[in-house]
């Protein structure tokens, strides 16, 4: 070598260089990971939601199907626990029987929380006169803040 001429050398990445490279990938890891996390999570929760309002729904037109005397006798509140429960007070035919399970979750203290329903039908002060002249009823069915009504139907011999 000449003087004056520079020696090059091969140089590899330092334990410094390596950690202040893992420091700026973590720090944008972890905000992007959690948002990935936290769209789980509330994806989770519409799933849980959608499932409840279509059980609902579904409980609404079961006891919709249900003759006006039956809906008659069964004008009160009731507190549904499980899907059983729902069966076995509406007297629900077992090829009728189509709702999918209550869920049952944990809280954070890992108590089970149960996940009841109100249910409640009340005849309501509209009514019809049928071609007999007896007043059928028109009944508001509520199960948990949703509301629909059963309406008689006139085909019926009373």
């Amino acid at each position: 070598m000449k003087a004056g001429e520079k020696m090059e050398k091969n140089r590899g990445e330092t334990l410094i260089e390596s950690l202040i490279s893992m420091f700026f990938v973590t720090v944008a890891i972890i905000p992007i990971s959690n948002l990935f996390l936290k769209t789980f999570q509330t994806d989770v929760k519409v799933d849980d939601l959608n499932k409840k309002n279509v059980n609902i729904e579904n409980m609404i037109e079961i006891i919709k199907a249900k003759k006006y005397e039956e809906i008659l006798n069964f004008s009160e509140k009731y507190e549904i626990l499980k899907v059983d429960d729902f069966y076995d007070r509406f007297a629900i035919e077992k090829k009728y029987q189509v709702l999918k399970n209550l869920e049952q979750r944990q809280d954070k203290n890992g108590k089970i929380q149960e996940n009841k329903m109100n249910v409640e039908i009340k005849r309501t002060d509209g009514y019809f006169i049928n071609e007999y002249g007896n007043k059928k009823y028109v009944f508001e069915i509520n199960i948990d803040k949703v509301k629909d009504y059963y309406f008689p139907d006139f085909d019926e011999q009373s």
